[in-house]
């Protein structure tokens, strides 16, 4: 397979290389093409992808980055109609926005051996406001059919150049070819970040440019004067050196998601620029984000972060109240927290900085994740606690390696106590105390101080969430009947909080349904939903039909029933990211089987303990006959929120090992 892999490479290099793509010529061979040579798999492939960023000079507003984008892609099957959906975000505030211009696009078909270009109409262009900053632009090509060729190009200005858009060099499916051409004056230096696992060759070189721009000037006194005023339209011009940076590749193979993966896209090849410091002629150096103390106080000291945490007379008199009679440090951390969580409700918008200003959003009752949070932190700095925010980036926003404003998109708050540091996000509802959200679960965060200093925060929880699931159950020939209890802890509460609380009986019995694969559930109650201090439990009656295999007269059963494991969910043969659990967690099951009396039991699994390395996790099982009783124990333990990769193998070994010994039967015969 690898010398029949390499000699289609072979065969095909010289096309790849020779091939030179302008947007509107499109090959027939292009659209004969059944499937992508080096992964037939593919529904989709980008055939070529082009990027050129350049500083263009404006004499009113300075320098205005320009890109040209250019995407052509193969679509093999339906199944990659998908990617003929392109959409633009154009971001937006008062001191400007991003504009885009010469949106062109194309489908190509074959149909009886003559190419047909079917162009995109402006009317299916849209336009929609995504939040207060930020509207698309999106299209999806028409006239698709298997075997089509999409492509599109256009040109987007922005005056926000102090982060370039990530240069994304990989994606979901695979591309042949790719160029890429970043120009920057001398003026500006940038951070830069690979990510990813491929070779990213960087081609590095500088000339000097010219630009030129007209100057109006006007003469005479006006008719004041008795002279007429006229304009003169002078030229002027200056040098300078543009830095370029020039990257090709070929043959990139589809970066594929796979389970609890995280943010996949921390791991798609590209590049992250981000503005460092701007050193203009004659003028001295502006340290934008050179290190981690320059960002940190260029955010802190925003009026909408830093000034925020000193407002209080808009909440004192009501937090007063509130307060009395509360004098231990971990009574004022909760009764603050739920105090906030009921007061202002989260507009679902991300953000570092106040939208609406802590004021405003605790008089109106709503507000973004910032304009809570710093409400938050500010009243549990009233309440005399050692409270900061800490600067978080969500797992949807990526991972901040290098300093960067743009890099944290939220803020939550952080008590120091005696006996540790509590985090605390008010977004959510049914949230606790070191209880985050998944979404915020993201390694480490950035805590803030009053001078503007700060120092990383560990985001993972460090205590298991926990669900012990007790099952008591009986059989005869026909059904097996039972009643279950599961109890359930920490972060794996929180979310079923959020799935189940507002369900009425009726919808929950069918949730449960679906979610108990093959059990019928009959009747179930949930408690302690709105008692956030309290575990919550789930209490079920079921029927289970169809759970048993009879050979030669023997009855063979999983002792697990519904609660075993039947499906390694690691399926790579190697992986190079890591393993995202999120959250140290423990799953527990123990259940009583009763056996009909016409029974007694022949063959039993045996004992088992597995272990991860390093102790990043255990398996137990154990199982012992009592009279006609089956009384069998199952813990699964992952003490992790991430396994490196370089563990992947031994996980999936101890899943595999898992689910052999779950798959273990119980055997019957009849007395």
């Amino acid at each position: 397979m690898k010398k029949i892999a390499l000699l289609i490479l072979i065969l095909w290099a010289p096309i790849i290389w020779s091939q030179k793509y302008k947007y509107g010529k499109v090959s027939k061979a292009e659209l004969e093409e059944k499937t992508y040579p080096l992964d037939t798999t593919a529904n989709a492939a980008v055939l070529y992808s082009e990027r050129k960023a350049t500083f263009e000079y404006d004499k009113e507003d300075g320098f205005v980055l320009e890109e040209k984008h250019f995407k052509r892609i193969k679509i093999y099957n339906p199944e990659g109609y998908y990617k003929a959906t392109q959409e633009i975000e154009l971001f937006h505030n008062i001191n400007g926005e991003v504009v885009v211009n010469g949106i062109n696009a194309k489908t190509y078909t074959l149909e009886n051996g003559k190419i047909i270009k079917t162009k995109l109409a402006k009317k299916n262009i849209f336009t929609e406001e995504k939040n207060k900053y930020i509207n698309t632009k999106t299209f999806t090509m028409p006239n698709l059919q298997p075997g089509c060729v999409v492509e599109w190009k256009y040109t987007l200005r922005t005056p926000f150049f102090s982060m370039f858009d990530k240069v994304e060099l990989q994606d979901d499916i695979p591309i042949k070819k790719i160029k890429i051409r970043i120009a920057t004056p001398e003026y500006y230096n940038y951070n830069t970040r690979t990510t990813g696992f491929l070779h990213i060759p960087i081609k590095t070189t500088q000339k000097e440019r010219t630009v030129t721009y007209s100057n109006f000037e006007r003469t005479g006194g006006g008719f004041s004067s008795g002279k007429i005023r006229t304009s003169t339209n002078k030229t002027s011009a200056f040098n300078f050196v543009e830095k370029i940076q020039l990257i090709e590749m070929s043959n990139i193979p589809a970066l594929k998601d796979e389970f609890r993966s995280g943010n996949i896209n921390n791991y798609m090849a590209g590049i992250d620029y981000e503005l460092s410091f701007i050193k203009l002629p004659n003028k001295p150096i502006n340290n934008i984000a050179a290190d981690w103390e320059a960002v940190v106080k260029k955010i802190y000291f925003r009026s909408a972060f830093g000034e925020q945490l000193k407002k209080k007379n808009h909440f004192k008199d009501e937090l007063d109240v509130v307060l009395q009679g509360k004098n231990s440090i971990p009574e004022k951390i909760s009764t603050i927290y739920q105090f906030v969580k009921g007061k202002i409700k989260w507009n679902s918008y991300d953000g570092k900085y106040s939208e609406e200003g802590v004021k405003k959003a605790y008089k109106k009752g709503v507000g973004n994740v910032a304009d809570i949070n710093l409400n938050l932190v500010a009243m549990l700095k009233y309440a005399g606690l050692e409270a900061s925010p800490v600067l978080v980036s969500t797992v949807d926003h990526g991972i901040p390696l290098f300093p960067t404003r743009h890099g944290f998109n939220y803020v939550i708050a952080h008590v120091q106590t005696p006996n540790g540091y509590v985090l605390l996000d008010a977004t959510e509802k049914n949230a606790l105390p070191n209880i985050l959200p998944e979404r915020v679960l993201n390694f480490q965060g950035r805590k803030v101080s009053d001078e503007g200093k700060s120092e990383l925060i560990r985001l993972f929880p460090s205590k298991h969430a926990v669900k012990i699931t007790v099952i008591k159950t009986k059989f005869n020939e026909d059904i097996l009947k039972g009643i279950a209890r599961k109890t359930i802890t920490g972060n794996l509460l929180l979310a079923y909080r959020d799935e189940v609380r507002d369900k009425s009986k009726e919808s929950l019995l069918e949730w449960l349904d679906e979610y108990y694969e093959g059990v019928e559930v009959l009747n179930a109650r949930v408690s302690n939903l709105d008692k956030l201090g309290k575990d919550g439990t789930e209490t079920i009656q079921f029927e289970i039909e169809s759970f048993y295999d009879e050979i030669a007269g023997k009855i063979y059963f999983s002792p697990l029933l519904y609660t075993q494991l039947t499906e390694n969910p690691f399926k790579s043969k190697k992986r190079e990211f890591p393993v995202f659990f999120n959250y140290p967690k423990a799953t527990i099951n123990e259940i009583n089987i009763a056996i009909p009396e016409a029974y007694t039991i022949e063959t039993l699994p045996e004992t088992a303990n597995y272990h991860l390395p390093e102790d990043m996790g255990l398996y137990s099982y154990s199982i012992t006959q009592e009279g006609q009783n089956i009384k069998v124990s199952s813990k699964l333990l992952i003490n992790e929120p991430v396994i490196p990769a370089n563990h992947y193998n031994a996980l999936k070994e101890f899943y595999k090992k898992v689910i052999e010994k779950q798959a273990e039967k119980v055997v019957l015969v009849k007395k």
